[in-house]
């Protein structure tokens, strides 16, 4: 009897707390389902702009699952460190100047000179060898020290999705912007704010998504700088949709950049070049943020990066284009719109005509020949220009 009372309070006790129960579980099964769609969003790019704001920062658990996952490529066999390839270019370098000293050697020996003195001549020519390339070590590590050891810092607003790289004013003190940079940070902030520092740096790196990216700098663990993914360790494998996306976030946490981008701050900022990961949702930066091509899908070339300077890239052969510029004739106060019938497109093809400007100085209400020049500049710094004359009669 004793029991079946105690069992009783127990299920009166449940049934009192039912709500509790149910909100518990309801909040349980909510948690679950917003985690499963961050991880779908996340790794399918869908940029839902709710989870921004539901996700919390880059401290989430998918991130660094994400950033954990990165970091065990590390271990890639596809993966070309470009340490590696000025260490074998070195190498290389060496086993030549070796093979031009035995060449030497048996040419001594063939001339009839002493064994002996042609030995002595090797190992002294061997030593010279030595002591330039100490020589040279020694002058490189000196020169290295008398120049900044680090020209630039890197600072990237994440929420508008630029980066300024500054270099010192006359107080030593990186204050002086000198380039801005479109980029992809990562989607619902999966970038991590914060201060970090350049380390290793990838010619090609394997990235999660069995994906491919040029000039890899890696900024903080399993978070990098590189060229937007391809499908494959091609150049002509761009893809073109992450690349059309370049100004939003976009990435899982590393942050994407154009080819000529991801090469520069490769081959001019040494590994311990400070970078600070930050937000400003009003200020791009002090050199604003710069403008994104877009690559038509259908191209035939819409595999490339039009800013690769490969000389094998297709898009070289292709430039910023003013057409229907054409010399104007009109009578005196009679004024005409010099732009019309005057278009422009950009490297891809795009229309760029908005971004047509006019230089030159001309008036309608007296008579004379005007020099009107049009000039256009795309998002990859292409450039035109075509001058025409306006010209004002009786």
């Amino acid at each position: 009897m004793k029991k079946q009372t105690t069992f009783r309070k127990t299920i009166e006790k449940v049934w009192k707390n039912r709500a509790a129960i149910v909100i518990a579980i309801a909040a349980t099964v909510f948690m679950c389902g917003l985690t499963a769609l961050e991880f779908v969003a996340l790794r399918m790019e869908w940029n839902l702009p709710v989870l921004a704001h539901v996700t919390g920062d880059s401290d989430s658990y998918i991130f660094e699952e994400y950033r954990s996952d990165e970091m065990k490529l590390d271990d890639s066999t596809e993966n070309v460190l470009l340490e590696e390839d000025m260490r074998q270019g070195k190498s290389q370098s060496r086993d030549d100047r070796q093979e031009d000293i035995t060449q030497s050697e048996s040419q001594s020996e063939k001339s009839g000179k002493d064994a002996a003195q042609g030995e002595s001549q090797s190992e002294n020519r061997q030593e010279d060898v030595s002591q330039k390339e100490n020589t040279q070590e020694k002058d490189s590590q000196q020169s290295a020290s008398d120049e900044t050891e680090f020209p630039y810092y890197i600072k990237i607003n994440r929420r508008q999705n630029c980066i300024t790289v500054y270099t010192l004013d006359e107080n030593g003190e990186y204050t002086v912007p000198y380039k801005a940079m479109i980029c992809s940070t990562g989607l619902y902030n999966a970038t991590p704010r914060g201060t970090f520092h350049l380390s290793t740096k990838y010619l090609w790196r394997e990235l999660y998504g069995k994906v491919y990216g040029q000039y890899a700098t890696r900024i903080t663990g399993g978070v990098l700088f590189h060229s937007v993914p391809y499908y494959k360790k091609s150049k002509s494998a761009l893809c073109t949709e992450k690349y059309n996306k370049l100004g939003q976030q976009a990435s899982m946490g590393c942050v994407r950049l154009t080819v000529e981008d991801a090469k520069w701050i490769a081959d001019n900022c040494p590994s311990g070049t400070g970078v600070t990961i930050y937000d400003d949702a009003v200020n791009p930066g002090p050199l604003g943020k710069p403008d994104s091509i877009k690559i038509p899908e259908d191209s035939a070339y819409a595999g490339w990066d039009p800013t690769d300077p490969d000389e094998n890239n297709p898009w070289n052969a292709y430039s910023a284009k003013i057409e229907g510029a054409k010399d104007i004739q009109t009578k005196i106060g009679q004024s005409v719109d010099v732009m019309t019938g005057v278009t422009a497109t950009d490297t891809c093809g795009n229309d760029i005509t908005a971004k047509i400007v006019t230089v030159g100085r001309y008036t309608f209400d007296q008579t004379g020949t005007y020099d009107i020049k049009y000039e256009v500049t795309d998002a990859i710094g292409s450039h035109d220009e075509v001058t025409v004359k306006l010209m004002v009669t009786e």
